[in-house]
This record gives C-alpha cells, structure tokens and sequence, in this order.
C-alpha cells in the first residue's frame, strides 16, 4: 500500500499530495514528509515518518554494525508503540503530536506513522541559540511529562511496549563505543554510574533524546510540543534534563545558567507532582534523589561521548568538571 492510498484511508481524505521532505531519518533510513489533504472530515496537512532500511548504511559518524541496526530497527516498533499506547497519557501540559494511525509491513519491516502537523496547528517555530524563553518551555514540558508518568516501584517489564531503559546512549546498548574508550577512571566506572541510574528508588518514562532540534516551538505564548519518540523509555527524569541543557547552550552559557536551570526543573517538577495529587513530602524524595543523580546523568552521556566521539564539541571542560564530580559522588558511596 502507497503512503498516498493509506493516509487516504485514514484520514477521510478525497485527495492527498506530497507536498515537502522536511528530512532524512538517521544514516538513511527513511524519511520525513509532508502531505496536503482536502477533504471535510480530513485535516489540511499531515506528517508522515516512512521507515525504511537501506541496503548500504552511511553512518555519519562511521557507527555501523548488525547491533546497531537492530537498536534502530526497535527504535521504530517502540515510536509506534509509544502513539498508540501511551501519549494520549501525556499531561497536557506536555503536548505531544496527534497520532492518525500507523502501518507495518511484515514483508519488509517498513513502518509508516502518520501525525498531527504541529506546524498547522501553531507550533511553527524552532529553537534559535540564545533563546532562554523557549528553552526555559522546554524545562517545563520535561517536568509535566516526567511527573505524569512518575512511578516509585515499577515492575520488570514496565513500561510495556518501550524501553525497559530509555535514552539511546544506555551503556547496555553501546558496547561497542565504550570498548573504545581510552583507559581511565570514567571507562572503569561506567557500569557503576548506569547502575546508580537504574537503581533509583523513583522511575518515570523518559523523552530519551530531548535535543531542542526535537520540540516544536508557538510563537505567541512559548508553548512547546515535542516529536521524535524513538527511544522513549524507562528512566530518570534528568537524563532528559542533562542531554536538553547540552544540546541549547554554549559551555559558558552552561556554566552561568546550570544553577539556576536545575532550580527551575526542580521547582516545575514539585509543582506538577503535588498539582496531580502527590503529596509535597513525595514530591520532595523525587527532588531530592534525582538532584543527587543530575551529575551521574551528565557523566553517564559524557561516558557516550567519549566512546563515540572524543573529539565531539561536546566533550568540554564544564562537561568534563560536572563528570569528575559524579566520580568524587561514586567514590563516596
């Protein structure tokens, strides 16, 4: 079936047309499209992500291996999963893209998901550097989302259909780059710092690659929403928090504003708890555990980094203090 005949079918639509390629999906594997759609009951413009697997993989960083394509592979089955089970729970004040339907091929494995246009629906802008306001959107969507699906003793195979651990950095599925790493300390204690994140006494469902490249931005009153739910899973809110901060600011605006980001992420997250019917005491055992984990968060990417691409940018002195501490935080305990 075309991606046409199927958003056809869904969508109560007369015509459909491919209107833009807004992008490529990592190292080849699929793409993200526009289409226009007329129709009384239909919307006027959906996005379709097509998965697809290439014959030849051109991993931009040289990353390549059967393990590896199988992680993506998954990542697609849990992004399905995840529209279909689990975002119509999103609180609403961590909005998420409307999901029209999805297909899977069982010949192929080719996976087609059609979603709501954020664009149309008001969420037409990106992130620029610099912009505190849109970033200060993002900390909030993380602290609703991560209250909403807080959970102090999940079971084994929560949360069903995700990854048992969310984040594509996770060291159980990055073997490869940590075997890499040059000797030292950090390469010596990365199963102790993934450890500690996995043994936290409070879970929730983490975004998994909360970039500011992944939310959607109105411009009238900074509300955001967020895409890209490829490795969403179980976790600890400030693993999000970690990768968000990197991905929007310089090391100097990191080191400026750290302080005052984690202040705010925490203020958010205590609200949100006791404004869903948490009790402030509650509220502030996840505070306080998850303050104590930010810099094992921080080292444990930083550990990724430094497999994958030591020479990367965001391999930096603040990067490096903020790992050293979590080292000094291991030591102690």
């Amino acid at each position: 079936m075309t991606p046409e005949i199927f958003i056809k079918r869904q969508c109560k639509a007369d015509t459909v047309e491919r209107t833009s390629l807004i992008q490529s999906l990592w190292s080849g594997y699929g793409e993200v499209v526009r289409y226009s759609l007329t129709g009384q009951e239909s919307p006027s413009s959906v996005i379709a992500k097509h998965c697809t697997f290439p014959m030849d993989v051109n991993h931009p960083r040289g990353w390549h291996s059967d393990h590896a394509h199988l992680r993506k592979v998954r990542s697609y089955k849990v992004e399905q999963n995840w529209y279909r089970q689990w975002a119509s729970r999103c609180n609403l004040s961590a909005r998420v893209a409307q999901c029209y339907g999805d297909l899977y091929d069982e010949k192929t494995g080719h996976r087609l998901t059609l979603l709501e246009d954020l664009d149309a629906a008001g969420y037409a802008d990106r992130y620029n550097a610099h912009n505190i306001e849109y970033l200060i959107s993002c900390i909030n969507w993380l602290a609703a989302f991560h209250a909403g699906f807080i959970h102090p003793t999940p079971s084994s195979d929560w949360p069903q259909g995700l990854w048992r651990k969310g984040t594509y950095w996770h060291l159980d599925t990055r073997q490869e780059e940590w075997s890499v790493m040059a000797e030292g300390e950090l390469k010596s204690a990365a199963s102790e710092l993934a450890k500690c994140l996995d043994n936290a006494r409070f879970k929730t469902i983490v975004h998994g690659d909360a970039k500011v490249a992944n939310f959607c931005f109105s411009p009238l009153d900074n509300q955001v929403a967020a895409v890209d739910f490829q490795y969403v899973g179980g976790g600890v809110g400030i693993q999000d928090l970690a990768y968000l901060l990197g991905s929007a600011l310089s090391e100097s605006e990191l080191t400026e504003n750290i302080d005052y980001l984690l202040e705010h992420y925490f203020s958010e997250l205590g609200r949100e708890l006791m404004a869903q019917g948490e009790s402030q005491a509650f509220a502030q055992e996840v505070v306080e555990e998850w303050q104590y984990l930010f810099p094992i968060a921080w080292a444990d990417f930083h550990r990724f980094i430094m497999g994958w691409s030591p020479t990367h940018p965001k391999n930096t002195p603040f990067s490096q203090q903020l790992t050293d501490q979590a080292l000094r935080q291991l030591r102690r305990s």
